[in-house]
C-alpha cells in the first residue's frame, strides 16, 4: 500500500502557500514523481508532474519551497526547474544540501594541526550548517587548501582528510520552515565502523524473492602493487617505518625506513609482475600535493588500497525499504558458486504515486565465506561430548549370579542407561 505524503509549497521567506495532498480531493495533486537520494551529504532531489489547470499550480514557481515528512525523516527542497505547458507541470527540486554550492570557501593554511570543528569554523563563517555527531572530534591534522571550492565540496574534502563520511540533516518547524540544518560526521565506512547509515546485515535479501538479478565484474586492469609517493619539493617517505596488518596479524602494507615505497605484501604474492624483477612488484608513480610526510603516506597508502586490488563491481536488480548507508546482507544461492555479498546503499529512488520507479543502488560490497562458522561446528561437538551416555548390557548363558572380587553375589540383568539423541 503506498503512503500518502502532503507536501507543502512555501513562498521564499519560508510562508506556506498551499499544499499538495493526494487523498485530499480538492487539492493540488502531484504524479510520476522520485524522491532520489544519494549517500555523499544525504542529498536528495525531488521532481513530480501536477496538472497545469489547477488554482494552486502557480505557487510551484522557481526559488519557493517544498517540504514533507516521510519515514520520520523532514525533508526541505528548493524549487530550481519548472517546465510548464498548458496541462501540466513539471517540477524539480534539490535539497538545501545544494544551496552550498553557492557559497564559496577561500584558499586556506592551517598554522597548527586543527581538529575538524575549528576547521569547521572557519570555513562555515555564516553558521549555516551546525555541528551535530562527531566521531573525529579527537583527531587534529594540519592542512592546505591552495583553490577555493564551493562550501559544500570543501566541507566533502575536509570530511575525506579526516576519514570521515559527512551526513546533512534536515530539521524543520511545525509551520513546515526550515528550522536548521545538521552536518553529522562518522569514521569512513570499513569492517569496524559503519559511516553513514545503520548496520542491518541480520536483514538478507535473497534472489528470487527480493533481489531480481546478481552480475558480478572483475577487472585488474591497471593494478599495481606498489606506490612510490612524492610531494613538495620532492618529498619523500623514506624517514617513515610503517607497517599495516590485517585482521589476522599478517602484514598486508609496508614501508620500512630507507625505502621509497608502500608496498602490498599480499597482493604482490597474489599477483606477482610478469616481468622477472627481483621483488616481483608492480610500481606505480604517484604524487600529492603536500608538504606533510604522514599525510603524503596516509594519502599514498588509501590509493594503494585501491590499485591493489581487483577492481569488483556488483549490479543488484530490486527495490528494498531501506535508508542511504545501509548495510545489508545479499544471497544469491543460484550463482555459481553461490553468493554471498555484504553491500551498502548508495543510492535509492522512490516513489510516493508509483512503485514501479523505486529502485535501490549498492556499492562498498564485500563477499562473505558462506563455509559454516568453526566455532560454531566447535561449540557443538562439546555439547555432544558433555551430554553423550552408554548402553551398557550384561548377559550370561550359565545362571543369573555370579562373583565380584570374593564375597560379592551380583544377578545379572540389562542395565540400560539413558542416552543423548541426535
Amino acid at each position: 500500500m503506498m503512503e500518502n505524503v502532503r507536501i507543502a509549497i512555501l513562498d521564499a521567506y519560508d510562508h506556506v502557500c498551499t499544499f499538495m495532498d493526494n487523498a485530499a480531493p480538492d487539492a493540488l495533486h502531484y504524479y510520476s514523481d522520485e524522491l532520489h537520494s544519494f549517500r555523499e551529504g544525504t542529498a536528495s532531489t525531488y521532481s513530480f508532474k501536477t496538472c497545469a489547470k489547477h488554482e494552486d499550480s502557480h505557487y510551484l514557481a522557481e526559488g519557493n519551497k517544498l517540504a514533507f515528512c516521510f519515514c520520520d525523516k523532514d525533508y526541505y527542497f528548493n524549487i530550481v526547474k519548472i517546465y510548464r505547458t498548458e496541462y501540466s507541470v513539471e517540477v524539480t527540486a534539490y535539497s538545501t544540501v545544494f544551496e552550498l554550492l553557492n557559497e564559496e570557501a577561500e584558499a586556506y593554511k592551517a598554522s597548527r594541526a586543527m581538529k575538524f570543528q575549528e576547521y569547521l569554523q572557519v570555513f562555515n563563517f555564516e553558521k549555516t550548517v551546525r555541528l551535530g555527531v562527531n566521531e573525529v572530534s579527537d583527531k587534529a591534522i594540519f592542512h592546505e587548501w591552495t583553490g577555493t571550492a564551493t562550501l559544500l565540496n570543501r566541507i566533502f574534502s575536509l570530511a575525506g582528510i579526516f576519514g570521515a563520511e559527512a551526513e546533512f540533516v534536515t530539521v524543520l518547524n511545525m509551520d513546515y520552515s526550515l528550522k536548521e540544518l545538521i552536518l553529522n560526521i562518522y569514521k569512513e565506512h570499513d569492517e569496524c565502523h559503519q559511516g553513514v547509515g545503520r548496520n542491518r546485515t541480520d536483514m538478507t535479501l535473497r534472489y528470487g524473492k527480493n533481489v531480481s538479478g546478481i552480475a558480478k565484474e572483475s577487472d585488474i586492469t591497471g593494478l599495481c602493487t606498489a606506490i612510490y609517493p612524492t610531494g613538495k619539493d620532492g618529498l619523500e617517505i623514506i624517514s617513515l617505518d610503517k607497517e599495516e596488518k590485517d585482521a589476522k596479524g599478517n602484514t598486508e602494507y609496508k614501508s620500512p625506513v630507507g625505502d621509497r615505497c608502500i608496498r602490498a605484501v599480499q597482493s604482490r604474492n597474489r599477483f606477482p609482475s610478469n616481468l622477472m624483477t627481483d621483488d616481483r612488484y608492480i610500481l606505480k608513480r604517484w604524487s600529492y600535493d603536500t608538504d606533510n610526510v604522514n599525510i603524503l603516506y596516509g594519502q599514498a597508502l588509501t590509493e594503494l588500497k585501491r590499485i591493489s586490488t581487483p577492481q569488483v563491481s556488483y549490479n543488484v536488480e530490486g527495490y528494498f525499504d531501506t535508508d542511504i548507508g545501509d548495510t545489508l546482507t545479499i544471497v544469491d544461492e543460484e550463482f555459481g558458486p553461490p553468493l554471498y555479498l555484504e553491500a551498502r546503499v548508495t543510492e535509492q529512488v522512490r516513489s510516493f504515486t508509483d512503485p514501479k520507479r523505486n529502485k535501490t543502488t549498492f556499492d562498498n560490497f564485500r563477499e562473505l565465506n558462506a563455509e559454516v562458522d568453526t566455532t560454531l561446528l566447535d561449540k557443538m561437538n562439546e555439547l555432544v561430548k558433555a551430554n553423550k551416555s552408554y548402553v551398557c548390557t550384561i548377559t550370561t548363558d550359565n545362571g543369573i549370579v555370579f562373583k565380584v572380587g570374593n564375597n560379592i553375589q551380583v544377578k545379572a540383568l540389562s542395565c540400560i542407561i539413558p542416552y543423548l539423541r541426535l
